[in-house]
């Protein structure tokens, strides 16, 4: 699998000289499987520039066309708002299947359509001209062309998946946001039980991505942070 980062930071997009290593735009991580399927973990403000890579991707391929899946974490906005200004879900001869986390109270498409109403944007979820498929996740597995996924729960202040996507005998984990379910952790450090048991989530946590080739996990606060009442 190929992988790269179109936006890695959190919050809110920033342009500053001394953000140059790692860049200003929010979470944006483009896979290529095995088998040369598209995958995006999250639409941040990123988005925008990976879209006008595969524009031009697809203008130089035979036909012009594509197609892709998108694996959002979660539906806070550095997480979405580069979802509308993303080309290729505007593109007629593209093709998406969108997939995230089933909401409490409504579909994950209905969550994503909010910050695209009139009130908010000049043109709605409904107006996309690719033609668009939404899925609502919960936790287990699922396959797509060439690369099996699967989702995990995380600790966050709104319903939040990990991925770990498996292709070719490669394996990467995305887990963004995610805060130790026992808080102490993050201040005294993880060991695992003596005897090796799964006896916690947090334990689970560990679980689901260990082994894997490649780990992208969120780190936003230091232990001393933290430990100062940091939390979200």
């Amino acid at each position: 699998m190929k992988v790269r980062f179109w936006g890695c930071r959190g919050s809110i997009p920033r342009s500053r000289p001394d953000m140059l290593r790692y860049g200003g735009n929010t979470p944006c991580i483009e896979v290529i499987s095995s088998s040369g399927h598209i995958v995006v973990l999250d639409l941040g403000s990123g988005a925008f520039d990976l879209g006008v890579d595969l524009m031009k991707r697809a203008k130089q391929s035979d036909g012009g066309k594509m197609k892709g899946t998108v694996l959002i974490t979660h539906t806070h906005w550095d997480h979405i708002q580069g979802l509308p200004f993303f080309a290729p879900l505007f593109n007629p001869g593209f093709s998406w299947n969108v997939y995230g986390p089933q909401g409490l109270a409504g579909s994950f498409e209905d969550t994503l359509s909010g910050q695209m109403k009139h009130d908010y944007f000049p043109v709605t979820i409904k107006q996309l001209g690719a033609k668009v498929t939404y899925h609502d996740l919960v936790e287990g597995s699922f396959q797509l062309e060439g690369v099996r996924v699967k989702t995990r729960y995380l600790n966050h202040t709104v319903l939040t998946l990990g991925y770990k996507l498996e292709s070719g005998g490669i394996s990467i984990a995305y887990i963004t946001d995610h805060e130790p379910f026992n808080h102490r952790l993050a201040v005294e450090g993880y060991e695992r039980s003596d005897d090796g048991s799964t006896n916690s989530e947090d334990d689970r946590h560990v679980d689901f991505f260990t082994g894997v080739n490649l780990l992208i996990h969120d780190c936003q606060y230091t232990a001393q942070e933290y430990g100062q009442g940091k939390t979200g």
